[in-house]
């Protein structure tokens, strides 16, 4: 499967060591992690690892995203007369 990019949701009573061996998982597997906030980690890898990343514990989710094709729309604010 291609390199893609996934969140990785993290379970709320998740332990400090559970979510270091999530990352050291990723890295294992030649991931790239991305962006780690609030319990979600966004991370790039092969997608045929997904399953071993979703047997760690602590792990909720994992899930792909696809950043690419959407467009933002752009917001004008206009004064009020």
């Amino acid at each position: 499967m291609p390199v893609e990019t996934h969140l990785v949701r993290v379970a709320d009573n998740a332990t400090p060591s559970q979510i270091e061996g999530i990352l050291k998982a990723l890295v294992s597997i030649g991931g790239r992690v991305d962006v780690i906030a609030n319990k979600s980690i966004i991370a790039t890898f092969d997608g045929d690892y997904s399953e071993v990343i979703k047997r760690k514990p602590g792990v909720l989710l994992v899930g792909g995203v696809n950043f690419r094709g959407r467009t933002v729309r752009k917001v004008i604010k206009r004064n009020p007369q």
